[in-house]
């Protein structure tokens, strides 16, 4: 700089005034490029940490999505011992090592079992700021992905929430042995014979319905999703 105001009181005392624009020109000029080398690398400087934190955000999604396909399977065998539990009620082949006498009556009576996933990977992704990388652009998908399914799961939850209501306010309104079954938590020979009844097999019938054909398929496409956006991760 101090060669730049040497050389400009030296133009102004010989009156070149041009080359005295074209020095202030070219100091100017400098400024500027300057100023766009320094926003340059405070640009590169932001990218990178941005991409810094969209890789920490990635992995931090690949974990959810992992614990969330442990939850998948683990359903999976509880849906498996529902199923086999309704085949019993339905005098149908079942599997004897699946079938616990003991918690046999409140499963068909009022027991629900459901998957117990969180809005973790969600809030994870729709919280954050993503750059334009494939890999944000797969991470939005997956939180579209877990927002469909968690619709559709909630959805067939309240059906079986609600039928299992209704078959439970139906034994309130007909049968004396109610009171002994939801207070002492006991099914008597009456409460047997019932769950006997075809009146009541065709109302197990469609919950196994409800919960093998219809949630099962849904866990399971669930399930096998998860493990598509895992794979995808992990790769880009």
């Amino acid at each position: 700089m101090k060669l730049f105001h040497k050389k400009r009181f030296q133009l102004l005392r010989g009156a070149r005034l041009s080359k005295y624009l074209t020095y202030a020109f070219g100091e100017i000029l400098l400024v500027i490029i300057g100023i766009l080398i320094a926003l340059g690398i405070n640009n590169w400087n932001n990218n990178r940490q941005l991409t810094n934190i969209n890789n920490e955000l990635t992995k931090k999604v690949i974990k959810q999505i992992e614990r969330d396909i442990q939850k998948t399977k683990a359903f999976q065998k509880d849906l498996d011992t529902i199923q086999n539990i309704y085949l019993k009620a339905l005098d149908r082949d079942y599997d004897r090592s699946k079938v616990k006498m003991n918690s046999m009556v409140s499963t068909l009576l009022y027991d629900v079992y459901d998957l117990p996933l969180d809005q973790t990977a969600i809030n994870l992704i729709d919280n954050a700021t993503l750059d334009n990388s494939a890999r944000s652009k797969e991470l939005i998908a997956v939180s579209s992905m877990y927002k469909l399914y968690a619709k559709n799961i909630n959805d067939i939850e309240n059906i079986i929430y609600e039928k299992l209501a209704s078959n439970l306010s139906e034994i309130e309104k007909t049968e004396n042995w109610y009171v002994e079954l939801i207070t002492d938590y006991k099914c008597k020979d009456d409460c047997i014979r019932y769950l006997s009844s075809a009146k009541f097999k065709s109302k197990i019938a469609s919950l196994r319905f409800l919960y093998v054909n219809l949630y099962g398929d849904l866990v399971y496409g669930f399930e096998n999703d998860l493990e598509g956006y895992k794979l995808q991760l992990e790769k880009l």
